[in-house]
């Protein structure tokens, strides 16, 4: 129970959790980060590749995806499974291009031979000449 700046009072019932998320790769917000680390209780949530029995589409590439991501940059910069979930998400081409190779790209600032090496750990067929950097399918 609080007063808010209006002078109302704001209540949360005792049955119900607050749940919030925080991408932890953002150091831009470090010292609310930090903030927030003393007033909170924080769950670590790493990306998975089967939930409840069921595999995640293309979990053999996220997972190589973030064994490289890792080794490179630690465990708060892994690619979430929710990229490779959900029927927006089921064409692969589509969701790296438009969704993934962009974070990598945001991760190792624009370093495409970085990038590039972290596809083709994953086995992804990476296109030529192309900026941004684009795949065009799994290697055969």
């Amino acid at each position: 129970k609080c007063t808010l700046p209006s002078g109302e009072q704001f209540i949360v019932p005792k049955n119900l959790y607050i749940i919030g998320t925080m991408n932890t790769a953002d150091k831009s917000i470090a010292l609310l980060d930090i903030a927030l680390r003393r007033r909170f209780e924080f769950e670590a949530m790493f990306p998975r590749y089967e939930i409840d029995g069921e595999k995640i589409p293309n979990c053999e590439v996220l997972e190589k995806i973030n064994e490289r991501v890792i080794k490179l940059k630690g465990h708060d910069f892994q690619i979430g499974h929710a990229y490779f979930m959900g029927e927006d998400n089921s064409d692969l081409v589509q969701r790296m291009n438009k969704k993934v190779i962009p974070l990598l790209l945001e991760y190792f600032m624009n370093d495409e031979k970085e990038v590039k090496a972290i596809l083709a750990y994953a086995g992804l067929d990476i296109a030529t000449n192309t900026w941004p950097l684009e795949i065009i399918g799994l290697k055969n």
